[in-house]
């Protein structure tokens, strides 16, 4: 132990096995180890878990664990070591203090070894090492050891009626043999193939092999000329995994990310052991910067999981940063295939390669970042192709888990802004680029959230839309894409999206932010801030957005703290109290903290929109309409519930809220604001104008269709139109919000209008036309109603603007 440099998998292990202290615990080993048990010894009296000690002829009790090692293959010792468990589990079926088994696997090393590499074969860790090479093992990556403690097993449960005997041992040594097997696919993942066999893999593909032979008869070509061709684009494609740019890049990344961030805040990791252990991953997380595939990477492999093989956009393909970043695991995409078979088969089959190994992937479902800090709607491509792979592989489970990125800061926020207003444009990534970059040293980030969402398995997703899909992998049209498969995966990119939110952080920096933003021009006493942050804690807390939802609770003043940290707010002197406010590029900057949180105060703010220019309204009324306009909300903001579901979790927030005084339901089914004097008023007034930006952007687009002349207009100039108006209007109420001058949200918005029947849609491309429904017009004047008189005002004077070409 004086060389060896051990760390649990886990943060907090004795939390996260949360052990009885009252029943007697035993920890078993894969192997027979010395190395093994000494590591296990000092993390459990490190960490405050019960210490070990071998076996032998004890048996544990309350207060004193002991260890056990699984029989070892082909050994004289193995018998003796069956012999122990055997007496272990004795009398154990129905006891009051039946034993706790902790499976416990240590790790020399995170390398999962190379096809024919003389470092696997001689120090790489194996469990069938001998005493000789152990030691190699232990000397060469003794600094780099690390223990992963499994799940408590229920020993009732797991043997049933079975309390003893041999019947019972087996069963209990099969069941630990292959959580030990998993659990080291969890954590080093496979052996690594060389990338010129993987390429090999990839052209052997039937794929590829039909595409080639179509390919050269179409081009009257020579097979062996389009082979070449094929063998360029999967070089093109390939990763060049390697364990020790791995290690490397996480010391860097330790470093930087300790430079930068004040802190790496990762929740529900521990979901992903069991994830791991069931199921080759599919990683989907939300895209913000440059930075989510390296925190995420950086994460997994601190907490024992195994980086993935990341998708990465070709135009970070530049001379050494592509090189380095194949060797992290990127494998490089093109963003259109335009028609090319070859390589669509190509990709196609280095995905079914990647599956069939069992590596896991991630990928971004939004296909670029988001400048505005919402989710953008996702691009299904990619997602598509790796469907079918499960398909052409029905024998490999894969599970698709979202992965919420959030940050108190996005170091590109400023040059985001910039392309919204067309005032620059997106800058090509470049070498130069790259050096740019490290102004980031002498940044101050505040905190990154990481957290782990609820895992979508996609044979069952596939199972109920098509039971027979497995057919499908036997047949013929194995690699052609069925009818049913296109709205299945549109629908699963839309649950995936939930999902991304679903497992949102509500961090300080975005309550301050939200609340702040929401305050007539961007100033409020802070006494008032204090109130209105701590009350949306405890609405949260009463009706919470969803189970995988983190809220960080804290009293005002700390997390008006923190915020100051990392935003510059302006604190203006009062002597009946100081009064914060935000503006200029910190404004900026505060609505894309907001943003990215806008989700979880959705409905509290959509029920306290209706209070900011009435003082009571019938709490039917309240619900009918909310649902609504919930359609558009879930639409733009990916809300966890269903239409069907909204009525119920608007009127579960209505109840919280009159719980908390903001509001009061008379017992005759109308709900009242509170007094003038009542402070409570000025928080419900806060919670109202959450969704303003939201709602004048609804406002406007609806007002325009519905005022166009013949009730026609073309799709292009409706969305560059929505624009120029929003953009014009956020400049005239003195806000910068970054989503006023995103055609994507109007497009978004149009699109939910069209599902609605308010609006259709005849033709394609620059030819779409839009034939606007009279229904419309009753919409419009219902998100009229939401606006002040100046904002009502100045709608109506846009709108009547003259068309400028």
């Amino acid at each position: 132990m004086w060389w060896v440099r051990a760390h649990t998998a886990q943060r907090d292990p004795a939390a996260s096995l949360n052990l009885d202290a009252s029943r007697p615990v035993c920890y078993i080993l894969p192997f027979p180890s010395i190395a093994d048990q000494a590591v296990l010894e000092r993390l459990c009296a490190d960490n405050g878990l019960p210490v070990p000690k071998a076996a032998g002829k004890r048996r544990p009790r309350a207060g004193r664990a002991i260890s056990v090692a699984l029989p070892p293959f082909k050994s004289r010792r193995a018998e003796r070591y069956r012999e122990l468990i055997a007496r272990l589990i004795e009398q154990e079926g129905g006891s009051d203090s039946a034993m706790q088994i902790v499976p416990v696997s240590v790790f020399w090393g995170r390398n999962p070894g190379k096809e024919t590499s003389l470092f696997k074969i001689m120090f790489s860790d194996n469990l069938g090492a001998g005493m000789l090479r152990r030691i190699f093992i232990v000397l060469v990556n003794g600094r780099n050891a690390m223990l992963s403690f499994g799940q408590p097993l229920d020993i009732d449960q797991l043997l049933g009626n079975r309390a003893g005997g041999e019947l019972a041992t087996q069963k209990l040594v099969r069941v630990l043999r292959v959580h030990f097997r998993r659990q080291r696919a969890a954590t080093l993942g496979p052996t690594l193939s060389l990338r010129g066999r993987m390429v090999s893999a990839v052209l052997a593909q039937p794929m590829v092999q039909e595409t080639i032979r179509a390919e050269a008869e179409q081009e009257h070509l020579p097979a062996e000329q389009v082979q070449d061709r094929a063998r360029e684009y999967a070089e093109e494609i390939a990763a060049d995994y390697s364990n020790a740019v791995i290690s490397f890049a996480v010391r860097v990344l330790t470093w930087l990310f300790n430079r930068v961030y004040q802190h790496l805040e990762v929740f529900h990791v521990d979901r992903m052991r069991q994830v791991a252990r069931d199921y080759s991953i599919i990683y989907v997380p939300a895209h913000r910067s440059h930075l989510d595939y390296l925190l995420i990477s950086y994460v997994l492999h601190a907490n024992g999981l195994v980086p993935p093989h990341i998708a990465a956009g070709i135009n970070l393909n530049m001379p050494l940063l592509g090189s380095l970043l194949r060797k992290m695991g990127a494998f490089y995409i093109r963003r259109s295939f335009d028609g090319n078979r070859l390589y669509t088969a190509v990709f196609r089959s280095y995905c079914d390669v990647l599956v069939q190994r069992g590596y896991s992937i991630q990928f971004f479902p939004e296909g670029g970042r988001s400048r505005t800090g919402r989710l953008l709607p996702p691009k299904t491509g990619m997602l598509g192709m790796l469907t079918q792979t499960c398909i052409r592989n029905p024998g490999k489970p894969v599970a698709l888990v979202p992965v919420y990125v959030g940050y108190d800061k996005v170091m590109e926020v400023a040059s985001y802004f910039g392309e919204l207003q067309g005032s620059s444009k997106k800058r090509k990534e470049s070498l130069l680029g790259v050096v740019r970059a490290l102004r980031i040293l002498r940044m101050n980030l505040g905190r990154a959230y990481i957290s782990f969402g609820e895992p979508l398995a996609v044979h069952d997703w596939l199972d109920r839309h098509d039971p027979n899909w497995r057919d499908l992998a036997r047949s013929e049209q194995r690699d052609q894409r069925p009818d049913w498969l296109r709205p299945a995966v549109q629908e699963m990119a839309q649950q995936i999206m939930v999902g991304l939110n679903r497992a949102a952080v509500l961090n300080p920096v975005g309550m301050v932010t939200t609340m702040l933003l929401a305050a007539p021009q961007h100033a409020i006493p802070e006494d008032e801030l204090f109130e209105q942050i701590e009350g949306l804690q405890e609405l949260l807390a009463l009706a919470p957005y969803h189970r995988d939802t983190t809220v960080l609770n804290g009293t005002g003043p700390e997390m008006l703290a923190e915020t100051e940290t990392v935003l510059a707010l302006t604190r203006t002197d009062h002597e009946w109290g100081d009064i914060i406010s935000i503006e200029g590029k910190a404004a900026v900057m505060a609505t894309y903290c907001r943003n990215s949180v806008l989700h979880m105060v959705a409905i509290p703010g959509l029920v306290a929109s209706y209070f900011l220019n009435r003082e009571s309204m019938k709490r039917d009324a309240l619900l009918a309409a909310s649902s609504g306009l919930y359609a558009f909300l879930k639409t733009e903001l990916f809300l966890s519930w269903n239409e069907d579901d909204a009525r119920a979790a608007v009127a579960d927030m209505v109840d919280a809220m009159c719980r908390q005084g903001y509001l009061r339901d008379d017992g005759d089914g109308v709900l009242w604001r509170p007094a003038l004097s009542e402070i409570k008023l000025a928080a419900l007034i806060g919670l109202g104008y959450v969704l303003r930006d939201t709602l004048e952007r609804y406002c406007l687009s609806s007002v325009l269709l519905a005022e166009t002349p013949e009730g026609r207009i073309g799709r292009d100039a409706f969305e560059r139109r929505c624009q120029l108006l929003a953009g014009r209007l956020a400049l005239l109420n003195g806000r910068r919000a970054p989503e006023f001058f995103d055609r994507r949200l109007f497009a978004g918005f149009l699109d939910t209008l069209k599902s609605r029947g308010m609006v259709t849609e005849t033709g394609t491309g620059d030819e779409a036309m839009l034939e606007i429904a009279p229904e419309l017009k009753q919409r419009a004047d219902r998100f009229m109603a939401f606006m002040d008189v100046d904002i009502q005002q100045r709608v109506r004077r846009l709108i009547a603007l003259p068309v400028v070409s």
